[in-house]
């Protein structure tokens, strides 16, 4: 396996980690519910993007 496909995976398995900690606290812990709607829409919106990050990257893996 060549040493960028190596590098996607490590910073996928990064990504991971960071979106399931931001996608548990949107869904379970109160304190979000307690953040103004602005903030809320855009922490949601930044989960958004970086699920779609982390599908593009796992994407570019499977092919490598």
């Amino acid at each position: 396996m060549s040493d960028h496909t190596e590098r996607m995976k490590t910073e996928h398995a990064e990504l991971s980690i960071k979106l399931i900690s931001l996608e548990t606290f949107i869904h379970g812990n109160a304190k979000f519910k307690s953040l103004c709607s602005l903030e809320q829409a855009r922490m949601i919106k930044q989960s958004a993007f970086m699920r779609a990050y982390a599908d593009v990257l796992e994407s570019r893996i499977w092919v490598s």
